[in-house]
């Protein structure tokens, strides 16, 4: 368990990247206004307080939010859809359930059909490790639905072929990269997945949601493991759109993002928007900060992967200082 300071951020100050960002053109990585900057690890409880400075030379706003997502996947209006629905009540997205806007289109299908929860491996593009795990496939589109890829094959052009451990293969023709992660709850009346991205890394790893030995990004092995503020933050944020990279958008083009439903009829689900917190999560919202000013939120507790989003309307520093203790989850 970490005691002190447990994470800080500064809004569209401190740097963050992920597995698609070139250090060569780009080594100073990203910066954004706003950052889930800390998540309460597995079978754990954080208390603490969160103090926000502001000398950014003039009054600032901030949000604060606690909520156990990192994403709300909006979809489009169900006729938007295709094939066009009634109501949102014809989708699925089951509870803890993994998810994916994330896919490739291969030709030269040698009949073996991909198995979900199998990895793939894929050849003749980058070196090195080129790997994903299959999440589903579509046989009459020759679509293989995937999840936590390492390499940065899904973005490279060039003639790769794609080997399932089953022993199907084929060849890539189409790369459309977007983002995947667990289900947190699917609202049947707004149309709104909650999400917890599998590409965030602030004091714990999200990808290792059910791996409380492997969440931490601690350097300290085993019962020394802390959850402190990871050095180098790494989020993919979810999009309205995916981007396609084929022989024809070698450096890559943005498209409508569909995501793949776990269960249910309708293959994949057409998406209009994405939001990070709402208002309801939200225990600031537009709160001013004058400048040389500093305000703390004490009192706040967390339980297990809850998500402390910040966001300020220019360069405000964050810092959570608290204490976590282990809880007894049956």
């Amino acid at each position: 368990m970490a005691n002190g300071v447990l994470a800080s951020y500064q809004s569209a100050t401190t740097k963050y990247t992920n597995a698609y960002v070139d250090p060569a053109s780009n080594p100073n990585g990203l910066v954004r206004a706003d950052f889930p900057m800390y998540t309460t690890p597995s079978a754990t409880l954080t208390s603490g307080s969160l103090r926000m400075m502001n000398t950014t030379g003039a009054t600032a706003t901030v949000d604060v939010a606690i909520q156990d997502y990192t994403e709300q996947i909006e979809l489009a209006a169900p006729n938007a859809q295709s094939p066009t629905v009634s109501n949102f009540s014809e989708f699925s997205f089951a509870p803890n359930s993994k998810v994916t806007s994330s896919y490739i289109i291969i030709s030269s299908h040698n009949g073996t059909n991909y198995v979900p929860g199998e990895t793939i491996t894929i050849s003749g593009g980058p070196s090195g490790t080129q790997t994903a795990k299959v999440l589903a496939w579509d046989l009459s589109n020759l679509k293989i639905w995937y999840e936590q890829p390492l390499g940065s094959w899904p973005t490279t052009v060039a003639t790769m072929t794609v080997t399932g451990d089953g022993g199907g293969t084929g060849t890539i023709t189409d790369s459309y990269v977007g983002t995947s992660g667990r289900v947190i709850f699917y609202d049947r009346l707004q149309g709104h997945i909650l999400f917890q991205n599998d590409s965030l890394v602030n004091n714990v790893k999200s990808l290792y949601y059910t791996e409380p030995a492997n969440q931490m990004v601690s350097g300290i092995g085993g019962a020394g493991q802390l959850s402190v503020s990871s050095r180098a933050y790494e989020w993919l944020p979810s999009l309205s759109t995916v981007t396609l990279y084929n022989s024809s958008n070698q450096s890559g083009t943005n498209v409508t993002a569909e995501w793949k439903q776990t269960t249910g009829n309708q293959a994949e689900i057409i998406i209009a928007g994405v939001s990070y917190s709402n208002d309801q999560n939200k225990i600031l919202k537009s709160y001013p900060i004058p400048n040389n000013s500093e305000v703390s939120l004490t009192g706040l507790v967390l339980e297990q992967w809850q998500n402390l989003y910040v966001s300020a309307s220019a360069g405000v520093a964050f810092n959570f200082i608290g204490f976590e203790e282990s809880v007894t989850i049956s």
